[in-house]
């Protein structure tokens, strides 16, 4: 007994004495959100980029010179796509009423948007020239070689009717072509009203992705889907939340790690999967008593996930906040590396540059905090960013927070 309270008085002396806002030396940079504005931290530095309206989701372009965003008036309204140059320091506005979906080009400063089910295409070098590239779609994601994009489409408005994936080839003159790629076959009861958007493994070999049902459903559960990239294997892996932040493969070996359960409350029955491919074998690490509510991947044998203990059905304000804790897949390890305070719960795991970020929150206030990976200490990197909403205590930062990885 007197061990672990000698053990947890050190971890907290680690993590709280050693609180400092000193700077990573990596030239790290992220775009966030205050006040409901949009923000961009470049280095040491704090740049304030919009004074009105609502800003959600930004998003970093490949080579971090564009950010991505939603823009409305205010809360609630609808959002409308917007650009943002850090190289001549000007806005545009892209178009109106946009998904939340939209993506940059692994390899290029081209962003892809939906319009209701339009998928349009923009260059940054022709502002104002759109490509409409497919129609009636339900979902995409870019080709990892950035020449096109996959697509999900449903063949007809009947939910038991057979989902199509395609391939959309984009060529510099040519209008876009389109090329079946794969059909997930439907049984009459089985109700999917589309897909989530697409993850490719780090060798591009299989592809992750959700079989979505009807909105009252989907906020309960969803089907886990791996596809091999020839479109030759198939198979249903699990049923979890939509989450993209919650499927994740590993930067080597043909490892995916997700976050199992069905039931919208984060704070039941969710747990950390790995699935080995191609045997399609899972294990579960997330130990009994506990829940898994955010994960990234340090490298092929080590994770960091956000976990706090299990709660009932009871008052979701009043459940545990997560703390973060790093799994060691070669053996079987698991450390707890955060000791926040009670009231507030460590989110969002990401590394870059060997550098640990997260985001620390009580509920009504968030950080970002930054650790260098191979060390204890801790330091608050940005204050006060917005909340991201939540929703029965899954929270989506992806919203007010976005890091360039450089990659």
């Amino acid at each position: 007994m007197m061990k672990k309270i000698l053990f947890l008085f050190f971890l907290i002396i680690a993590f709280h004495s050693n609180s400092t806002s000193a700077e990573p030396q990596e030239n790290l940079k992220a775009a966030f959100v205050r006040d409901d504005h949009l923000w961009i931290k470049l280095k040491d530095k704090e740049i304030q980029i919009t004074d009105t309206g609502y800003v959600r989701y930004p998003k970093w372009s490949f080579d971090g010179s564009w950010v991505a965003y939603l823009k409305g008036a205010k809360e609630g309204d609808i959002l409308d796509l917007w650009l943002y140059s850090l190289k001549s320091n000007r806005y545009f506005k892209v178009k109106e009423n946009v998904n939340v979906n939209f993506q940059w080009s692994p390899n290029a400063n081209t962003i892809g948007f939906q319009v209701t089910k339009n998928l349009v295409i923009l260059h940054t070098a022709k502002l104002g020239q759109f490509t409409q590239a497919a129609k009636n779609i339900e979902n995409f994601s870019w080709l990892p070689s950035g020449k096109g994009l996959l697509i999900s489409t449903k063949k007809s408005p009947e939910l038991h009717s057979d989902i199509t994936l395609s391939k959309v080839i984009l060529g510099k003159k040519e209008m876009p072509v389109v090329n079946d790629f794969y059909t997930v076959k439907l049984d009459q009861n089985e109700l999917y009203a589309s897909t989530s958007e697409f993850k490719w493994s780090n060798d591009k070999k299989w592809i992750s992705f959700l079989l979505i049902p009807t909105a009252s459903l989907s906020a309960d559960g969803n089907t886990l889907c791996i596809l091999s990239s020839n479109g030759k294997t198939f198979k249903k892996i699990d049923e979890m939340l939509n989450k993209s932040a919650w499927l994740q493969w590993a930067p080597y070996h043909a490892l995916f790690g997700y976050i199992s359960g069905d039931g919208r409350e984060a704070t039941i029955n969710k747990r950390l999967k790995v699935l080995t491919i191609p045997s399609m074998k899972n294990v579960i690490l997330t130990p009994k008593g506990f829940v898994d509510r955010d994960l990234t991947w340090q490298n092929h044998r080590t994770i960091i996930v956000s976990r706090s203990k299990e709660s009932g059905s009871g008052d979701l304000d009043e459940s545990a906040l997560p703390s973060l804790y790093k799994l060691s897949l070669s053996d079987n390890k698991q450390t707890q590396i955060t000791v926040p305070s009670e009231k507030d719960g460590d989110f969002r795991p990401e590394i870059v540059k060997n550098n640990l970020f997260w985001i620390r929150t009580d509920r009504k206030n968030a950080d970002v905090m930054l650790s260098p990976t191979y060390q204890s200490k801790v330091m608050t990197w940005i204050k006060d960013i917005n909340l991201g909403s939540s929703y029965y205590e899954k929270w989506s930062w992806d919203e007010v927070f976005s890091l360039y990885s450089g990659r």
